[in-house]
């Protein structure tokens, strides 16, 4: 156990320093140091290997800890479905056009192809090459080709290569011009001209050197530079001022700081270089190519050549001949074939009405597999993929003509089964350990329940404060709002639904709240409607990203829809939209899914104040029962056709003159307009009453804060009462039973509700699974509230948890066509468990701290009764670590199908889930610290319950914050530590320092 204490240590040393090589040097750096090392293999096997040793030692596969064995067992399952991913599996991308069939896809690993032809021979290799600006990558090999023997060495690489004129003695003259082509739209171009060299710039060649050809410009150096023109050069300065005109055919002085005009194009001598060398530098471009330079030798002779290539695209070769031996190197991804075919019949981009941003795309394929003579239709897109004969196709990106499709492609059909296996072992072994007889959890609750201790009182105090910048706005009466609110109006799914939750919706899309400056959602929405003039200038668009708020111009957290808008009336976020769009989901940051979300946003307003989303109008004609909203194209006639084009915008303008009789007309007219036309489709009234009242008392936000506060109470209070056996809990418990009953009434309620309003039961999407398990949660802490008192307080702190999760969710709901990759069920019952874990582990981190104080207050009198509290806390902090960890472990492989369902793989080492088993590793690490000497006292174990927290919090803020990748902020760019951090870890200093120095003094006192 010590060994496996060490490789466990240095495990996640590490996996953490990998996270910021990678965002200091890039993702192929952290690979090729750690992630892809031999080094890190080798201490994976290890693992490994003391694992199934201590499974051995431990007699952990006997019956009464079978729970405990499976999950042990399960890591090994894990381990060898992993490295089944890594040596077997692969995966690429798959490029295809419309009505292009094609079964060829490109590897996402990069390799070095050489081709040497001599006399007919032909010499082929391929070699997978990882490059790394932090580590030198070594290339030699020999090749032999009819009798001769051929070296190629790689020199040297730099990454994201640009080309750079570097002055150098031994160099050749070098002169760099900036031209200005009449009529052209590229504006100023940069030119460099070797010495002997020539150029075409416009419709004439500029000749830089002594040689000469009719018709072009010529320019060369003797005690200056000169230049000259076979027509008219007009001289002028940047600094303006008249021209001077220069004869054609003569040699003139050229100097810099002039312009040159010759037949309307402009020429400004930018710089010259007596003696330089072009030279490949690394530059700021990350599009840019890498440079690899090759060292070939061959028969005494070397020569030197230059490969350009990139990941993900395959390399172009570049060709070198020495003494009639042909030699080819490129570097990039490599062309693999597919055992079937995949026809592209149609790309389908859909975008908001009024817009260019893309809302949702896919892919509609035909598969085509002579082999095993199949052949079907299928749609690809986010989060549904196509699966056939180990491979999948997730879809990925597009081309900018929208006429072609990139498909991410994997085949991993091995290891994926072997690691989902794991998974399911891992799940069940430690729910099962939670309630297996004999297990330590187990004991350490029947330890608990038999001792009895002294108090120690500590508060919880909660408080938010909420605050409302007053501002003018042009707000529709109450009224008015609740009852336009009551109108029938279909969503973009399909769905009919009361206006009032269509303008939830919508509101808390905009603003990320369920009210706007104290206003309910329906009179917000009515008011943008009747308003929208007025209400393009309220900042009321949520900005998330500050980087991103000072490119719109605004300072605070929200913005207007105006601000959006340059001087001229164009959307200030088009080009980065698109920029956005087309990286692949993998390879966008927060910065990036920021301006997603800012631009749908802006769309959902523009939709609002043009009434695209009000479709309140049915179609009596067409048996699709498809609704119109007034900006409908619309095939109806005479006064109905009217009604539909005017009646909301004159709903508008009596609100706007305060005529309410008027107005309340309008509403009415739209209300029996749908009873005629739209009766067939319309919900009953009571279910629309129902749904209105669901959305107005929104019962499960309210829900969460009372379950976390009666949850965390009741956790005081059970602490205390151990410490202090005289105190009155059954009363306590008494009174929070009939709470959380009621609250559980409630909560029932709201879910039969939210059943008779849907039509099916509330588990379909993430949402309502997030507000089944939480009630799940309370059921279960009732059963078992018998056996343990902890029990519903655990469950009462999950269950509200679960729904805080649920609602970070709702605050960004589905309100058009977007399928995005990061809304799926997987996901977000992947952050429910991890957010649950977070609890628990807070909840160690406290009786840690707490017992710290402890041994503290330690003296002669006391040393006893505190040991023995002590004890009884540790117990408990053990067990809630247990769960915390249990849930942590749990979440994290969620996260992993999840990733696998959208991604094709499983892991991919971002940093937010290298921390996330970093964490994982570190409290199994602090669980397992009583086998091993010198680690095993109860106040090693407190000491490392409140500094393994740490890594729950890089994991939750500080990946955010200071580390680029899936899940960060901004561009990755770190953020100062707040001060009070700094406060913090030296109070936790003194705090253990005392307590350890206390805790010597009197154990050695009471030992003698």
């Amino acid at each position: 156990m010590p060994m496996m204490g060490i490789l466990i240590f240095i495990f996640w040393v590490s996996i953490g320093t990998a996270t910021f090589i990678e965002n200091d040097f890039g993702t192929q750096a952290a690979k090729a140091l750690v992630y892809n090392a031999k080094w890190f293999e080798i201490l994976l096997a290890l693992i490994a290997i003391n694992l199934v040793a201590n499974i051995f030692r431990y007699q952990l596969y006997k019956r009464e800890k079978w729970s405990i064995f499976i999950f042990h067992i399960a890591f090994i399952i894990i381990f060898i479905g992993s490295a089944l991913t890594r040596y077997v599996g692969f995966e690429g991308s798959m490029h295809i056009r419309e009505g292009a069939t094609t079964n060829q896809m490109t590897s996402t690993e990069s390799f070095i192809d050489i081709k040497i032809n001599k006399a007919g021979q032909q010499v082929n290799e391929s070699s997978k090459l990882n490059l790394s600006a932090v580590k030198s990558t070594k290339y030699n090999e020999s090749f032999q080709i009819d009798n001769q023997e051929i070296d190629i060495s790689l020199t040297t690489f730099i990454p994201n290569a640009s080309t750079a004129i570097i002055q150098e003695a031994g160099g050749i003259p070098i002169l760099e011009l900036i031209a200005i082509e009449k009529g052209s739209m590229m504006g100023m171009q940069t030119y460099s001209i070797e010495y002997n060299g020539e150029r075409t710039i416009g419709n004439r060649k500029v000749i830089f050197g002594k040689k000469e050809i009719a018709d072009a410009i010529q320019i060369n150096i003797t005690d200056s530079l000169r230049i000259k023109s076979p027509v008219e050069i007009l001289e002028g300065s940047m600094m303006g001022g008249s021209g001077l005109k220069m004869n054609a055919n003569t040699w003139h002085v050229i100097q810099p700081q002039k312009i040159y005009e010759i037949e309307g194009t402009k020429y400004v001598l930018k710089k010259f270089y007596a003696s330089a060398k072009y030279k490949y530098v690394q530059g700021e471009d990350k599009n840019a190519p890498t440079m690899l330079a090759f060292e070939i030798s061959t028969n005494n002779k070397k020569r030197e050549l230059i490969v350009k290539g990139q990941n993900n695209y395959v390399g172009t070769p570049a060709t070198i001949s020495i003494g009639g031996t042909e030699i080819s190197i490129a570097y990039g991804a490599k062309i693999l074939e597919v055992p079937f075919m995949l026809r592209l019949n149609k790309f389908q981009l859909d975008r908001y009405p009024g817009s260019n941003s893309p809302s949702s795309y896919a892919s509609e394929v035909t598969l085509i597999d002579q082999e095993e003579n199949v052949k079907f239709d299928y749609r690809i897109y986010m989060n549904h993929i196509l699966k056939h004969r180990g491979y999948r196709f997730f879809q990925s990106s597009y081309d900018t003509d929208e006429k072609g499709t990139v498909l991410s492609v994997n085949h991993d059909r091995w290891g994926m089964t072997v690691t989902y296996i794991g998974y399911f072992l891992l799940f069940f072994g430690m729910a099962w350990a939670l309630f297996q007889k004999g297990t330590r959890f187990k004991w350490l609750g029947k330890q608990i329940r038999k001792q009895k201790s002294f108090v120690l009182l500590f508060a919880l105090f909660l408080g938010g404060i909420y605050s409302v910048n007053a501002q003018e706005l042009k707000v529709v009466p109450k009224e008015q709002a609740k009852s336009f609110g009551e109108i029938v109006v279909q969503d973009n799914g399909g769905r009919f639904e009361p206006v009032n939750t269509l303008a939830s919706e919508v509101i808390r899309k905009i603003t990320k709240k369920g009210k706007f400056k104290g206003y309910p959602a329906e009179q917000v929405f009515l008011s943008m409607v009747a308003h929208p003039q007025d209400w393009q200038t309220v900042k009321m668009i949520k900005v998330g990203n500050k980087d991103l708020a000072k490119e719109v111009g605004v300072t605070g957290k929200y913005a207007a829809f105006t601000d959006f808008l340059d001087e001229r009336g164009q959307y200030k976020l088009g080009a980065k939209v698109q920029a956005a769009y087309n990286k692949k989901p993998v390879h966008q940051n927060k910065y990036d899914k920021e301006i997603i979300a800012v631009d749908e946003r802006v769309n959902v307003i523009y939709m609002v104040f043009t009434g695209e989303f009000l479709k309140i109008f049915p179609d009596p004609k067409d048996s699709m029962h498809e609704w119109y909203s007034p900006t409908s194209q619309i095939n109806i006639n005479g006064d109905d056709s009217l009604f539909i084009k005017k009646s909301v915008v004159m709903l508008g303008q009596s609100l706007a003159h305060n005529q309410i009789d008027m107005a309340n007309n309008y509403i009415d007219g739209i209300k029996k307009y749908q009873a005629k036309f739209g009766s067939e489709v319309m919900p009953s009234e009571a279910k629309l009453k129902t749904e209105i009242l669901y959305n107005n008392i929104n019962i499960f936000k309210r829900l969460f804060p009372f379950y976390l506060i009666v949850g965390f109470l009741l956790i005081v209070f059970l602490i205390t009462h151990l410490l202090r056996p005289n105190f009155p809990i059954r009363g306590i418990m008494k009174g929070a039973i009939f709470i959380l009953g009621v609250f559980f009434l409630l909560h029932s309620g709201a879910l039969a509700a939210r059943w008779y309003i849907a039509g099916h039961a509330p588990w379909s999407n993430g949402f309502e699974s997030m507000t089944y398990v939480a009630w799940s949660c309370i059921l279960a802490g009732f059963i078992f509230v018998r056996k343990s008192n902890f029990a519903l307080a655990a469950t009462s702190i999950l269950a509200g948890l679960t729904l805080f999760v649920a609602h970070l969710s709702w605050m960004n709901p589905e309100v058009t066509n977007l399928v995005p990759v990061l809304k799926s069920y997987w996901l977000t019952i992947h952050v429910a468990v991890i957010t649950s874990s977070y609890a628990f582990l807070a909840l160690a981190l406290l009786l840690g701290l707490i017992n710290l104080i402890l041994y503290i207050f330690m003296n002669d009198q006391n040393y006893e009764r505190l040991k023995q509290n002590i004890t009884d806390l540790s117990r408990i902090s053990e067990m809630t670590m247990t769960i915390g960890l249990y849930f942590l472990t749990i979440g994290t492989f969620l996260g992993g199908i999840w990733a696998n369902e959208s991604w094709g793989r499983y892991w991919g080492w971002d940093p937010k889930e290298t921390w996330a088993l970093v964490s994982i590793l570190v409290y199994s690490f602090v669980l397992h610290m009583r086998f091993i000497p010198g680690l095993k006292s109860i106040f090693a174990f407190n000491i490392a319950s409140v500094w393994a927290y740490a890594s729950i919090l890089m994991t939750y803020f500080g990946v955010n914050y200071y580390l680029a990748g899936l899940h960060s902020y901004a561009k990755g760019d770190p953020v100062p530590v707040p001060t009070w951090v700094y406060y913090t870890i030296a109070s936790i200093i003194v705090i253990g320092f005392a307590a350890y120095f206390n805790k010597q003094k009197y154990s050695r006192i009471k030992d003698q």
